[in-house]
């Protein structure tokens, strides 16, 4: 009995070892429930066997296809559904369309329907569009804008009266957000008429980023017209920083930069030029010390000798003598700079005179005392004064937004 046991256990093993072998062998094939490879020419058949015209028959064989892993099959078997009963709503959904309104609608057309917007490869509202392409929008408008205030500013340098008229009274009505570029670039271009009115106009908006290219011209730029009306301008922006890059402007190897950066400090009416402008007149030619230079000539000659005996001989070494001769003279620098006194110290006298609204004299001593004496109340004032001004601004901006 025993031994049938381990016969038949034995035949078992066997047989499922060579069922395991022939399943994992090269080029076999083996068949699962369900598996729509080996039913696969079947469920073709069926549905190329499948009555066109029979919408119910269609259906329940695309439920099949469908349970059965064949979707692109099934996907067919509903088309013929849709084709017969267009309103079939259970074949619509199975092939991904959603009614809107009186039409059905997928893929694509859908998102469209529903109002979704392509942007690229993602699909957003309409208010998402908005938000994601408003930096393109504004910069294409902002361009748009700008060629066109560059355009009337053309007709302003043509030289032309009826143009010149035509375009101020074009720049006059456009928005003040399309100017700025242009008008900088404007601060650059011929005649000298032009540059005068584009510093008038950024003196007119007030905007604080035409600083840059105003402080430039108020240096560079060859006519005496236009440097001052730059000024003006940035008097009229009214930025505290606008002092130091003309006070620095003062330390130029160039003369004629230092005279004009003087000029411009005295436009500007910042209290802090007073420090830069003294600074400079002190170094160039202030209350330097006294020195003395001497200037002599000295002879050596052999005096005596101073002789040693020794057991055998005569050691002598000399004794040197000095004779000096010459002046010292006292002498005290007034100027670094033979020009410094036609040129520069008539610029500085004259540019703290118009900020001091008195005239001291051209001795830098009496300017060092002016300031000395009245500092703190200058700088106070310069602060008071920005400070309102900042306020007054933020209101107006306030105001607008509103």
């Amino acid at each position: 009995m025993t031994l049938r046991l381990m016969t038949v256990a034995t035949c078992a093993i066997l047989a499922l070892t060579a069922m395991t072998v022939l399943a994992f062998a090269p080029g076999h094939k083996t068949a699962y429930a369900g598996d729509e490879t080996s039913e696969r020419p079947a469920l073709e058949k069926r549905l190329k066997k499948l009555d066109k015209n029979d919408a119910i028959a269609a259906y329940k064989l695309a439920l099949e296809l469908e349970a059965a892993g064949a979707k692109d099959l099934a996907t067919k078997a509903y088309e013929i559904v849709v084709g017969i009963v267009p309103e079939h709503k259970a074949a619509r959904r199975a092939l991904g369309f959603e009614k809107i309104g009186a039409r059905w609608y997928r893929g694509d057309e859908l998102k469209r329907a529903k109002g979704f917007v392509r942007h690229g490869k993602t699909w957003m509202t309409s208010e998402e569009f908005a938000e994601a392409t408003r930096p393109q929008r504004e910069a294409a408008a902002q361009k748009k804008g700008e060629n066109l205030v560059l355009s009337y500013l053309g007709m302003i340098a043509s030289r032309i009266p009826a143009k010149m008229t035509k375009g101020k009274r074009l720049m006059a009505v456009a928005d003040d957000k399309y100017k700025l570029a242009p008008l900088a670039k404007a601060l650059r271009c011929e005649p000298a008429s032009l540059r005068i009115y584009a510093a008038q106009e950024l003196a007119r908006m007030a905007d604080p980023l035409a600083g840059p290219a105003l402080l430039k011209r108020a240096i560079y730029d060859k006519d005496a017209d236009v440097r001052r009306a730059v000024a003006e301008a940035l008097r009229e922006i009214g930025s505290p920083s606008s002092v130091h890059p003309l006070g620095r402007a003062l330390d130029s190897r160039f003369r004629e930069v230092r005279v004009r950066a003087a000029e411009a400090l005295a436009t500007l009416g910042d209290e802090l030029a007073y420090a830069y402008i003294i600074k400079k007149w002190t170094g160039r030619a202030g209350d330097f010390p006294r020195v003395y230079f001497a200037q002599s000539l000295q002879i050596s000659y052999i005096q005596d000798f101073d002789v040693e005996v020794a057991q055998t001989s005569f050691i002598a070494d000399p004794i040197v003598g000095v004779i000096q001769e010459g002046v010292v003279q006292a002498i005290k620098i007034h100027a670094t700079e033979q020009t410094f006194f036609i040129h520069e110290r008539p610029a500085f006298n004259g540019a703290l005179a118009s900020l001091a609204g008195t005239d001291l004299g051209n001795k830098v001593g009496s300017w060092v005392k002016f300031w000395r004496e009245n500092k703190d109340r200058l700088l106070d004032e310069r602060a008071k004064r920005y400070r309102e001004l900042a306020e007054k601004r933020k209101a107006t901006a306030k105001a607008s937004a509103n």
